[in-house]
């Protein structure tokens, strides 16, 4: 009994030696899924991912500056395809396609969509355009619409998406366009509704993620690549609301 306790315990030590973390900064919109695959993802490796989450521009602006990130997963594939150009990153990869959903408030009276043209709108909560691919993907749909003009003026920004939610979710805002992703961790109220922007009014929310040629943990970003292919994973993704996993 003693011998078989004492071989556990060695192979635990091993398990515990041969653990390591990657640090991933990623895009706000996927910081409750990719919380999620983390705990699946340590259990099946026992790597565990450190997680750093923000606006796409803001990370990409901060790896610039040498912030020490593994993995960039952002909501775009721009600033990524921009780090790979730069010689600062490789494996551009799209790992999810996101979507933009209307959440309203006070919509008992009339359909979510209306509540878009409704008067009585006094703030239209949104992420910033210049930082988050979903603020861009907001702006496209209202210029779409011939709203923007409109309620630009009305618009209250956040940094990221996940501010945005939080203002409508709050009541702040009348209207929020965010990431469907999101109302996985917001159960909306009786007065609340939500309706999904049909994904050929905007551009593709491509999100792509890259590994930076500073890191030493490549062997730990190929297991995690993989991980994300898995059924389990690709699951996952899709209970939060997005269309695919990595091409």
């Amino acid at each position: 009994m003693i011998k078989v306790c004492l071989i556990l315990i060695l192979l635990l030590n091993q398990r515990l030696a041969a653990a390591e973390q990657l640090n991933i900064a990623v895009a706000s919109n996927f910081h409750a899924t990719l919380s999620h695959l983390a705990v699946l993802f340590e259990q099946q490796y026992g790597h565990e991912i450190l997680i750093s989450a923000g606006a796409t521009g803001q990370l990409y602006a901060q790896i610039k500056q040498g912030a020490p990130f593994d993995v960039l997963m952002a909501a775009d594939i721009k600033r990524p395809a921009m780090l790979v150009s730069q010689n600062l990153a490789n494996e551009l990869t799209v790992y999810a396609t996101g979507q933009l959903v209307l959440v309203a408030n006070g919509s008992d009276k009339q359909s979510c969509e209306a509540m878009l043209t409704d008067s009585s709108i006094k703030h239209i909560a949104i992420a910033d355009p210049n930082l988050a691919p979903y603020g861009l993907a907001a702006k496209q749909f209202l210029q779409h619409k011939n709203l923007w003009q409109q309620l630009s003026k009305k618009s209250v920004i956040g940094n990221n998406v996940a501010q945005a939610m939080h203002m409508v979710a709050s009541g702040n805002a009348t209207v929020g366009l965010v990431a469907r992703s999101q109302l996985a961790d917001h159960a909306l109220s009786a007065d609340q509704c939500q309706w999904l922007v049909p994904t050929h009014l905007h551009a593709p929310i491509e999100q792509g993620m890259v590994f930076l040629k500073r890191s030493q943990k490549n062997h730990i970003y190929q297991q995690f690549k993989v991980f994300l292919q898995s059924h389990m994973a690709l699951g996952v993704m899709q209970q939060y609301g997005y269309l695919k996993g990595p091409e």
